[in-house]
């Protein structure tokens, strides 16, 4: 084997090792203090506490991920036509968190660099993507990721700055996510990195779920399982509200 090939190999390697570092990192302890939200018709948001503790004598940085559940998200653009705006062009991305936030015990570009942020999908910018028709980047791409990203922000559903980490003592820490009243159900993913130096040490995981209950619990599945049927009890409910409506008008 010459040596150009040995030193393709060795650099293929390093690559190999540098990317999967936090594969081999220990495992760190973490919990919610609620591992359920039932979402009812009073619903107005929710708070989940996540706490742990840090491997070693402590100092180290703490960097914290929530995001879930993956679902599919079409993103249009509108055009002015006519006097109207009307969707010209769309692209449908095949999973996209529905909820996305960060907690860090310091400033991130300080606590990771961008390599690790991105191995690590830390930042709204490293949320992994794909359309499709399996695009992951290009001006076209970009400009819909963009607007996605947007869009959720605006939603409460994702969050530009990072929430803060409480550190109670010198092991001990704590963090404080935030649910508004539209946030979606399904299965949400905490992961938690103790970084030192740069590098990710150790990581833990922690699951929540978010249900509905009650009647928008039946409404929600109907409309999930039998589209068809959704569409018929609404058509008659608004014809019933309707009828409802005119009646009480004539008699006043």
């Amino acid at each position: 084997m010459g040596a150009s090939n040995q030193s393709k190999i060795t650099s293929a390697l390093l690559c190999i090792c540098a990317m999967s570092a936090s594969a081999f990192a220990e495992s760190l302890e973490v919990d919610l203090s609620h591992h359920s939200i039932a979402i009812h018709s009073n619903f107005t948001g929710a708070e989940v506490l996540l706490f742990g503790a840090m491997q070693g004598p402590g100092g180290d940085e703490i960097v914290a991920v929530m995001r879930g559940p993956n679902q599919p998200v079409v993103v249009r653009r509108k055009a002015r036509t006519a006097g109207f705006w009307l969707n010209r062009s769309e692209l449908v991305f095949e999973t996209a968190p529905g909820y996305y936030a960060v907690a860090a015990s310091g400033p991130l570009d300080a606590i990771l660099d961008a390599r690790q942020r991105a191995a690590n999908r830390v930042g709204l910018n490293n949320i992994k993507l794909v359309s499709v028709g399996g695009a992951t980047r290009g001006g076209g791409f970009a400009k819909y990721y963009e607007a996605l990203l947007r869009h959720k922000v605006d939603q409460g559903l994702y969050f530009l700055e990072p929430s803060e980490v409480q550190f109670i003592g010198t092991n001990l820490f704590r963090v404080r996510f935030d649910f508004p009243s539209n946030v979606p159900p399904g299965t949400y993913q905490a992961a938690v990195h103790q970084v030192s130096d740069g590098r990710v040490i150790a990581s833990g995981t922690a699951s929540l779920v978010v249900r509905k209950t009650g009647i928008e619990a039946r409404i929600y599945r109907t409309a999930h399982d039998s589209p068809w049927l959704y569409g018929i009890l609404a058509v008659v409910l608004a014809l019933m509200a309707g009828w409802l409506a005119s009646a009480i008008f004539r008699r006043t």
